[in-house]
């Protein structure tokens, strides 16, 4: 089928949307693929959702004709959508043809991870997203592809923009939950490779608002004072998460208000089973946390506590 083409119904028109199209803020992603056509991988800004129904949530991406990307997408009939973090200017400027690696190789340098698809996923990504190609259309000087998506993959960090025709970091505004500034945000899946573990934190948080303290929670039902899960660290952890985010809920506060988290631990060998159950209740929350090892607790039964510091932020 030859490329649509697109309407001019003014001499300007071309320049005028280039001009107010750098003026919309967007996320940078690198799309990559592998397969019989070979390796590629291109820097975009062209990336939405289409829907998350369906047999598969699907996606689209649209990339220049000229690219060998684009092309290698058509044979391979897969790719992968990297969104790329604040810090991955130097990824997007390799990809993106600003920069040439000395051998040539767009992908040295960088640590991939090969999925089912073979599309490379890049292992620090904020969020990855791992398509079969379900159909593409050339419009204009861009194809067009809608991948069906069949993994996703989340990081850590904050994703790459540009605007403005520069790039950009996001920043929460005054009000609203995200009003807290949470410096140095890590994931202990950087930190900690090592460990099985998914964690994400950060060193500081500058917080404004009414404080909640929390106090410890143990592996106990708030209702009936019962002891549960015994000799489960893991299930006793999930009912102490539950605790503090019910009594949040009670204090007018949400887990993502949390700022502070201690963790007290029994056994050493509780640290990763525990850390991640925590991970999931606190995945985008980046608090400050602190982990014990401690002798006993007060009851010779619980294994693990937990305990939080929140604040409300101020209404704006």
């Amino acid at each position: 089928m030859p490329p649509l083409g697109v309407r001019q119904n003014e001499p300007n028109i071309r320049s005028q949307f280039i001009d107010g199209m750098s003026r919309a803020a967007f996320c940078v992603s690198v799309v990559t693929t592998d397969g019989p056509a070979g390796r590629a991988g291109v820097t975009i800004s062209a990336m939405s959702s289409v829907s998350a129904d369906g047999d598969s949530p699907t996606l689209l991406v649209c990339i220049n004709h000229q690219s060998r990307t684009a092309a290698a997408i058509l044979e391979n009939r897969t790719f992968c959508v990297n969104v790329l973090r604040d810090d991955h200017t130097d990824i997007a400027d390799r990809f993106g043809g600003r920069v040439n690696h000395e051998d040539g190789d767009k992908f040295a340098g960088f640590s991939w991870v090969e999925d089912e698809t073979r599309a490379p996923r890049l292992s620090k990504a904020v969020v990855t997203f791992d398509c079969r190609l379900l159909s593409a259309e050339r419009i204009g000087t861009h194809h067009v592809y809608i991948g069906a998506v069949e993994q996703v993959t989340t990081g850590s960090g904050t994703a790459l923009v540009y605007a403005d025709r520069a790039y950009r970091k996001t920043q929460p505004l005054s009000g609203g939950s995200m009003i807290h500034n949470r410096i140095r945000k890590f994931n202990t899946k950087d930190t900690y490779p090592e460990q099985r573990l998914d964690n994400d934190l950060c060193q500081v948080v500058v917080a404004k608002g009414s404080l909640v303290f929390v106090r410890g929670q143990v592996g106990q039902d708030l209702d009936t004072s019962s002891s549960v899960a015994i000799g489960d660290p893991v299930g006793q952890t999930d009912q102490a998460m539950t605790n503090i985010k019910t009594l949040l809920e009670e204090a007018g506060a949400k887990l993502e208000h949390i700022c502070k988290i201690t963790i007290y631990i029994t056994d050493p060998r509780f640290r990763e089973p525990v850390y991640r159950k925590v991970g999931e209740y606190l995945k985008g929350v980046f608090p400050v946390s602190t982990g014990l090892v401690v002798s006993a607790l007060a009851r010779p039964e619980w294994l693990v506590e937990i305990d939080a510091t929140a604040v409300i932020p101020e209404a704006p």
